[in-house]
């Protein structure tokens, strides 16, 4: 009798931890601590090893890369992690080391390495062991992603250096590898990644580390944050410590002390970078001398002895064979260019955006020309010139369509606008995307309700609107192709979760024309709930700070619409919240403006700026004289002076900030 009580605890453990793992790394909103979760974990384990016959294949203490292996947390860095100022031209870089040159009597000798565009990296050793690894961030804290580091073959667990120290990186996915990748997502209606670099961001940020061993990531160190002062006193000396601890270091880094030879390096490297093994979208130029860089110092974001110098953006010429028309949520139609595949930028493409129809009459371009084409950070390139010389005696007008390719209804074009919509909210192409956008991470965050199963479940008339997301039949789901028990398992937890979104999410899953994220969290910071928000005038809208009149009128007939509020108490019968966590201190704040600077002790900034924004106040990016408060904690930058200089600003401690909203 006591064993059949033993393993019923088991299993309820087993559940408990689960219900806690999905809401504390899919829905960022956990019921307990972490002493509370560990105590879980610790107990969970001593009834595994008492009672061993009850113990799964798949426990949650013995999966490897387990979400149980480091619960997400953020750690400040040590030393601060600066942003690189850019220059676009070699001019820029000569006028930028010319004033340094100016300042010390001569040209300085500096350091040539590559611009690995990837992801960035911090990572702590103590006695010789890796501590723990963190993501860029803000700059002064990032998110802890240490497992995942530790799946990176060339970081290293130990070093022979046995202080305390940072090295900081760049974390990237070679070239070979990104195209593997896309090729396997194409095959199951995935995703594509857009570049290297987001493939490596969303893989670095993974839960389930075998998942990210099996991408096979790269690093290259190229710097340290937090090391004794006097260990290493130039770039030279530094990269020998790094390659002693067995760092992989950038093996093309060159130093000269010359612009001719800078302009050298720069051009060998824009002109080749396509044979590497991964992408690199310019040249770092750093100051060889620790002495110098320290006199020289920093700007409020980059340092004043390093800059970036960037590529151009790869062109390649291909020929347009087609142009398709695609629907959007919103039920904008936006023409796509269907070319003749070229490889560009680290993967073959053959499609570009043509954004719509003012863009083709400017371009002038016709079926069948030769377009020349760029990549900059996109999955789709961008066509940004024809080569008319080479016109077919074939080429063909590109004719827009004057009904919605999806369901014939009558295209309008927007007043003062180049944009054409297709109005009808049923529009099969609108409703797809509308779905797939409310189940979006930065809306609701219904995990598995991507594009693949959106699409299966209108085809099987399972769904046709939103609010049907809450009434789906799981045991009919779980027989479609690709599905089964476990995914069915999951949407449903997922969507069960999504009714514990926050308000302003809830809102921007809505696909409001021209309401984004942050317009969402303005008009939530307003309004109490919904019922508010449906009540208000085109001139209540109107009265908002940064809501404007397009704005203003798109939320207003949004909530003159019988489908948008049928929609709505839909959602809201489902069990949704559509009302603010604020109460009667909503406007505490009043609208009056912060800025952060220094380490805080109680709040990190990314939890900060949400308390203000709670509170009915608002976040600025910088000093100036719309300031109302600047909190300051230890270690604070340039702004205490500025906000000093201007003299109306309020300069707090966080202490004071907490009284302001009585805490």
């Amino acid at each position: 009798m006591e064993d059949l009580f033993v393993k019923e605890e088991i299993e309820e453990l087993r559940k408990q931890i689960a219900h806690h793992n999905e809401l504390y790394y899919k829905k960022t909103q956990p019921e307990i601590s972490d002493y509370e979760f560990d105590q879980l974990i610790k107990h969970f384990q001593y009834l595994e090893e008492k009672y061993p016959q009850y113990k799964i294949e798949e426990s949650p203490t013995e999966k490897v890369g387990s979400d149980l292996a480091e619960r997400a947390k953020i750690i400040p860095h040590k030393v601060r992690m600066y942003s690189l100022e850019n220059a676009y031209s070699l001019e820029e870089v000569k006028s930028f080391l010319n004033k340094i040159a100016e300042k010390v009597g001569c040209f300085p000798k500096v350091s040539l390495e590559h611009k690995i565009d990837g992801f960035g990296i911090n990572i702590f050793y103590d006695r010789g062991i890796l501590q723990y690894a963190t993501t860029r961030g803000d700059g002064f804290e990032g998110e802890v992603v240490t497992e995942n580091v530790k799946t990176i073959k060339s970081i290293s667990h130990q070093i022979k250096y046995k202080n305390p120290v940072e090295v900081r990186g760049e974390i990237f996915l070679p070239l070979k590898e990104f195209e593997r990748i896309n090729i396997e997502r194409e095959k199951n209606e995935e995703k594509l990644f857009a570049n290297p670099r987001n493939a490596a961001a969303g893989t670095i940020k993974i839960k389930d580390s075998t998942i990210v061993a099996g991408r096979n990531l790269n690093s290259i160190i190229y710097s340290v944050g937090f090391l004794e002062n006097d260990l290493v006193q130039t770039q030279v000396q530094l990269l020998k410590f790094l390659k002693d601890n067995d760092f992989r270091v950038n093996e093309f880094t060159e130093f000269v002390s010359s612009f001719k030879d800078i302009e050298k390096y720069c051009n060998l490297w824009d002109k080749n970078r396509s044979e590497l093994e991964v992408d690199i979208d310019g040249i770092v130029i750093k100051i060889d001398d620790f002495s110098l860089q320290k006199e020289l110092g920093f700007t409020a974001k980059s340092p004043k002895w390093s800059i970036a110098y960037k590529f151009k953006a790869e062109e390649k010429e291909t020929q347009l064979i087609d142009v398709k028309f695609q629907v959007g949520r919103t039920g904008a139609v936006t023409p796509v260019a269907k070319l003749k595949p070229v490889f560009i930028s680290g993967s073959t493409v053959s499609n570009a955006t043509l954004h719509n129809e003012d863009e083709i009459k400017r371009l002038d371009l016709k079926l069948g020309d030769f377009v020349t084409i760029i990549k900059s950070g996109e999955i789709i390139p961008k066509i940004i010139k024809v080569n008319h010389e080479k016109r077919p005696v074939d080429a063909q007008d590109i004719k827009f369509p004057t009904t919605c390719p999806v369901c014939d209804t009558v295209l309008k074009k927007e007043e003062d606008g180049a944009i054409t919509y297709c109005n009808n909210i049923n529009c099969p192409a609108q409703v797809q995307r509308r779905i797939q956008h409310f189940a979006s991470r930065e809306a609701v965050d219904i995990e598995g309700l991507g594009e693949v199963a959106v699409k299966q479940l209108l085809e099987n008339d399972m769904i046709s609107r939103i609010e049907d997301i809450y009434h789906i039949e799981f045991d009919k789901f779980q027989t479609l192709d690709r599905q089964g028990t476990k995914s069915a398992e999951n949407l449903k937890a997922a969507i069960e979760n999504s009714k514990t979104q926050k308000f302003h999410k809830l809102l921007f899953g809505l696909g409001i024309r021209f309401v984004g994220s942050r317009t969402s969290k303005i008009l939530t910071n307003h309004f109490f709930d919904i019922e508010e928000m449906k009540n208000a005038s085109y001139e209540d809208f109107l009265e908002i700070e940064e809501i404007g009149e397009k704005i203003a009128q798109s939320v207003y007939d949004f909530f003159r619409n019988e489908e948008s509020l049928q929609t709505i108490q839909k959602l809201k019968e489902a069990g949704l919240n559509f009302y603010s966590e604020k109460i009667e201190k909503v406007n505490l704040l009043d609208g009056q403006k912060f800025l952060i600077t220094g380490t805080l002790e109680n709040y990190s900034r990314n939890e900060i700026k949400e308390e203000i924004e709670k509170y009915g106040g608002n976040i600025i990016s910088a000093v100036s004289k719309n300031l109302d408060y600047l909190i300051v904690g230890p270690n604070p930058g340039s702004k205490v002076k500025k906000a000093q200089k201007i003299g109306t600003v309020k300069i707090i401690s966080e202490e004071e900030f907490l009284e302001m909203i009585g805490k």
